[in-house]
């Protein structure tokens, strides 16, 4: 009994040992850190492990397979790398995230960390579903990434039932190949719609082979492998820019990381879903320590995402039936834009309030000087002062809500006025313009200066306000696209104040 006893303590007390340890996890990915596949599974992964109540520490690398090629060579040095680094650390599991990452632990797996241990291995973003079969169920366990078609191509004939050809764009990657073979498996339930694969590394030799019909829809499967004249990998936002410079094509994806400007939406996988279903099968198994009853997800979790301002300037109408369960971005306002006209409002307000104090003061100085009362109404003008300066605080704190810039050029003093918020997103030394009254030309755009002087110009002489857009530069050469708005304050058939919004676009 006692030896029972003393057993039954040891058990529980191994128990509270381990419950007390931190996890340590070591992270593969195939591709970049900045990659956004790869950074929202990552991201979500962690997340998800760091809100349970287990202590968890990260190991992360990178085989950057979008840019370099995982020969034999790169394979083995990048072994010795990772045997050389963890080679003190215990690795509780290991986390990888899709083919190339999840291909190199694999076929290295009883050559890492040289411990000799069985590491669990976790796995999220695999198109190649033939893996399922092939890794031992008793050590890997996953979520697999299935691009589904055929919601893309019943949405297609939604948008435009008179399609007849669909374009599907990728890179030369095996990722690309496994894809294609999947999309083949649905034509021959489209017998009415040719299927069109267009798939190569260079930017260049896809934007000459895509279709210049008006109208036509092009699927992107998979395009972080695509280089540029110079075999430079191009950013993903770079290659659906070269991509939509043909006006002709509608893009969507099945990808959400490729959710750039250009990009409708469409059927997609989800990085943010991959790493937290997988973060999941991590908790499930860490409650038993066995992978038994823990078992990968063949079917992915994919959903419905589109940027509204796209599908508009698509023309093309998405159902309420599709639109209702999808996620729709585009329309996502701040703040400041979902407000806008209200706050433009209260702005108008508070600047109506203000203009009316410096007349009141204008008015007030006039009199003062022509009656000689200056002593007697010290305290009243130090009040209207105060009140003066409260007022431009009070708007410095509205328009700081959002990318909004406001100043004031008061003529009569030559002295100009920049809210904070200006300042900063401009990036303007005070210490270095100080007193230069035209300090906001020398940040406008050289090829808007002339606009600039002439608006405001014409807003000095003919008593109006006037809105324009331009661009402007920071002192870091940041480019902004900006809404202006400028006002002229006349008293006595003079202009004394200038006011000015601005309005930086994202």
């Amino acid at each position: 009994m006692n030896i029972f006893r003393t057993y039954l303590l040891l058990f529980f007390f191994s128990l509270s040992v381990y419950a007390s340890e931190t996890i340590k996890v070591f992270i593969l990915h195939s591709y970049s850190q900045e990659y956004p596949w790869t950074k929202s599974q990552h991201s979500a992964f962690i997340n998800t492990l760091n809100s349970s109540k287990i202590q968890f520490e990260f190991y992360t690398e990178y085989l950057d397979t979008k840019r370099m090629d995982l020969n034999a060579n790169y394979t083995n040095n990048f072994l010795n790398y990772i045997n050389n680094k963890y080679n003190t650390s215990t690795i509780n599991l290991i986390y990888a995230t899709d083919d190339d990452a999840l291909n190199f632990i694999n076929k290295n797996y009883k050559n890492l960390f040289a411990n000799g241990q069985k590491t669990p291995v976790f796995f999220s973003g695999i198109n190649n579903l033939n893996m399922n079969k092939i890794l031992p169920k008793d050590t890997f366990v996953g979520v697999y990434e299935v691009k589904e078609v055929k919601q893309n191509i019943e949405l297609i004939k939604q948008f435009s039932p008179q399609t007849r050809d669909i374009y599907f764009v990728g890179d030369s990657s095996q990722t690309y190949d496994a894809i294609e073979k999947a999309i083949q498996k649905e034509e021959k339930n489209y017998k009415n719609i040719t299927f069109h694969y267009i798939n190569d590394d260079s930017i260049l030799n896809i934007q000459s082979q895509l279709p210049n019909k008006p109208k036509s829809f092009i699927i992107l499967t998979t395009i972080g492998h695509l280089k540029d004249s110079k075999n430079n990998t191009l950013l993903v936002q770079d290659s659906i820019k070269k991509i939509k410079e043909n006006r002709n094509l509608i893009l969507m994806t099945m990808e959400d990381s490729y959710m750039k400007k250009g990009v409708i939406g469409g059927y997609m996988t989800k990085g943010s879903a991959q790493g937290e279903k997988a973060a999941a099968l991590v908790l499930q198994y860490l409650k038993t320590n066995s992978l038994t009853n823990v078992h990968s997800r063949l079917k992915s979790p994919n959903v419905y995402i589109f940027n509204s301002k796209e599908i508009s300037d698509a023309r093309v109408i998405l159902s309420e039936y599709i639109s209702r369960d999808a996620e729709i971005v585009g329309n996502d306002q701040n703040f400041i834009d979902k407000n806008k006209s209200l706050l433009l409002n209260i702005a108008a307000v508070l600047i109506a309030i203000l203009l009316f104090t410096i007349t009141l003061l204008y008015v007030f100085f006039k009199k003062a000087q022509s009656s000689q009362i200056k002593i007697v109404h010290n305290q009243e003008l130090e009040t209207l002062k105060q009140k003066l300066n409260a007022k431009d605080e009070f708007i410095n704190k509205i328009i700081s809500l959002g990318d909004i810039g406001y100043w004031r050029l008061d003529m009569q003093n030559n002295q100009l006025f920049l809210s904070p918020s200006l300042s900063d997103t401009l990036s303007i030394d005070s210490g270095i313009y100080k007193n230069d009254l035209d300090v906001l030309s020398y940040f406008v755009h050289e090829n808007d200066k002339e606009l600039y002087e002439k608006n405001l110009q014409e807003v000095k002489e003919n008593q109006k306000s006037l809105t324009f857009e331009h661009k402007m530069v920071t002192s870091e050469k940041k480019l902004f696209n900006v809404k202006h708005l400028i006002y002229t304050q006349y008293i006595a058939h003079k202009p004394v104040l200038i006011f000015g919004i601005i309005k930086f676009e994202k």
